[in-house]
């Protein structure tokens, strides 16, 4: 393929991707280039004469530089003199300006005839900002052809002048959102940095979509499936658009109607509005494939979806009363539960969740960690810890000869996981996700010594497993809404079964707000133990972990005084 000056950038790269290497190296003006949002927008509308322009460059030059690339400099000599005489096609201005330029009662001016930087999502910033019908005053020094191009096919109404050779001005009406379609203008909305949220993600995109004016919209974009966000976003009543771009990613349009009218429709058909929040990220792949589901989003407005890493406000949520349905620790609720909190477990999803990681090449069992520092998370009296000292005990160690460290005021699982892939740690207690990210981490220089689920089949053969995490509703949801609770409880089933039978389909969906490489989090799906029981089946293994926590310390009240949390 020859590249000639009016050749699309996105055409040319489509046949040959290297080509956006060259294009970089070519001009400090394109290394906004890598951006993936920019250059989506350039690509699309911009020619290689246009390109040239933005990086000061002559037109033959870049010619030469990109069909050199591609091995076909000699071809492009056959259309001379096209890099020798750089002309370009320029749209002849209207003699007459429009009424609606004159007329607007909104005019906003954007000079970038001395800028350097690449301007474009300024532009459609300003238009985002704009009330329909009001207009953008750009002034450029040269024709702005990628901007006019694209908002052409964006539906806006535009106005081109030429007052002086090298002044060029363009004016833009916003339309009105009846005009066209919101579809017809999506490419112009903003798009989100996401890069900061992290696992703050659903909330923070939650909190975006509900300040979000009606009438205005926003764009994602992302490498995971998008489904869950679509239906999610789908609860607060916004309308979505995905489109496949071709290096495996996607870009979701979200756009906000005005607000439906709701008088007439039978409260018990309304969706249902619900906080809902896990304790910890390990839920993750189970809350995201919960996500697709459309019987629940049809049937639950989520009003708020955070995945904490603070433990400690994962249950200030639930004391003040501010979360319907939680992922919660077992023995957190259980200690919770006899406050008198209006709170039932129906089933436990997280099980065997406690791991004992090293740097060291010579550990194997407790004993081998005698006079070496632990790093453990949370506190003292947390269940990691109690399990850790009866389990120890219950083989005959002394737990008093053991150094247990925890960070201060919380060991926090993030901390403690980055503090053994730097070195700073030798042997640590981690739970999942952040154990298998702490071995991914390590590039073989850590590795699992002790998994507390073998020692405890040993201790206790037939007595089930150690029953982590499960799925909590305030007594309010079972009481007042039991056909909501029973659909979520069955949604949460099927979507725990699917995440455990396709490990490499859900560690795409959750790589990406995760923070995490896909192979680390495909590794956290196979070591995790998820699996979906209820908790009225799990009486004994509940009764008997409730049990050890008891006895090692953790405090609370015999089994038989909580029994009813759990149903």
């Amino acid at each position: 393929m020859v590249v000639l000056a009016q050749t699309k950038v996105k055409e040319a790269l489509e046949a040959h991707p290297e080509l956006r290497e060259v294009l970089l190296a070519l001009s400090p003006r394109f290394a906004l280039l890598n951006n993936p949002a920019i250059f989506d927008l350039v690509g699309r509308w911009a020619t290689f004469a246009d390109v040239a322009r933005m990086g000061g460059l002559s037109v033959c030059e870049v010619l030469h530089r990109v069909n050199a690339a591609t091995n076909s400099e000699e071809a492009l000599f056959s259309h001379a003199p096209e890099c020798l005489v750089e002309t370009v096609t320029v749209e002849q201005p209207t003699a007459e300006r429009p009424g609606w330029v004159s007329e607007a009662n909104e005019v906003q001016v954007l000079d970038v005839r001395d800028r350097d930087d690449f301007f474009l999502p300024e532009v459609l910033g300003v238009l985002h900002l704009l009330r329909p019908g009001g207009v953008l005053k750009v002034v450029n020094s040269f024709y702005p052809a990628p901007l006019i191009e694209m908002l052409k096919e964006e539906g806006y109404t535009l106005h081109y002048e030429r007052p002086a050779f090298h002044e060029h001005t363009l004016y833009i009406q916003k339309p009105h959102p009846s005009v066209g379609g919101w579809e017809a203008r999506k490419r112009t909305f903003p798009e989100m940095d996401t890069a900061a949220w992290g696992k703050d993600f659903l909330s923070r995109l939650l909190q975006h979509a509900e300040r979000l004016p009606a009438g205005e919209g926003f764009r994602l974009t992302v490498k995971m499936p998008p489904a869950a966000l679509t239906n999610t976003l789908e609860t607060l009543g916004l309308e979505s658009v995905v489109e496949a771009l071709p290096d495996e990613r996607y870009a979701v349009y979200f756009y906000k109607p005005a607000k439906a009218p709701t008088r007439g429709a039978p409260a018990l058909h309304r969706p249902v509005p619900l906080v809902i929040q896990s304790a910890t990220p390990v839920v993750y792949p189970i809350l995201m494939r919960l996500l697709e589901s459309k019987r629940l989003t049809r049937a639950v407005r989520i009003e708020e979806l955070k995945v904490w890493d603070k433990t400690e406000k994962h249950l200030g949520w639930i004391v003040n009363k501010k979360a319907d349905i939680s992922f919660s620790a077992v023995a957190a609720v259980a200690k919770l539960y006899q406050k008198g909190l209006d709170i039932k477990m129906t089933a436990i999803v997280v099980w065997d969740n406690f791991f004992i990681l090293t740097r060291l090449p010579d550990v194997h069992n407790f004993g081998d960690l005698q006079g070496k520092s632990i790093h453990l998370p949370l506190i003292p009296a947390a269940p990691p810890a109690a399990v850790t000292r009866f389990l120890m005990q219950q083989q005959g160690y002394d737990p008093e000869a053991f150094d247990l460290v925890f960070g201060k005021p919380f060991g926090r699982p993030e901390e403690i996981k980055a503090m053994l892939v730097d070195g700073r740690a030798e042997v640590a207690l981690l739970r999942e996700p952040e154990a298998s990210f702490a071995i991914y981490e390590g590039q073989g220089a850590i590795r699992e010594a002790i998994a507390y689920r073998d020692i405890w089949r040993a201790l206790f053969p037939g007595q089930g497993d150690l029953p982590n995490a499960g799925l909590l509703f305030a007594g309010w949801v079972l009481r007042e809404r039991p056909e909501v609770a029973a659909m979520f409880a069955e949604e949460t089933k099927a979507a725990t079964q699917w995440v455990q039978e396709n490990p490499e389909a859900s560690a795409a969906m959750i790589a990406e707000v995760m923070g995490v490489p896909v192979p680390a989090a495909e590794l956290f799906l196979r070591r995790a133990h998820l699996a979906y029981r209820p908790s009225s089946e799990m009486l004994e293994d509940i009764t008997h972990y409730i049990d050890v926590l008891n006895k090692s310390g953790y405090g609370g009240k015999p089994f038989g005084e909580i029994r009813s949390l759990f149903v």
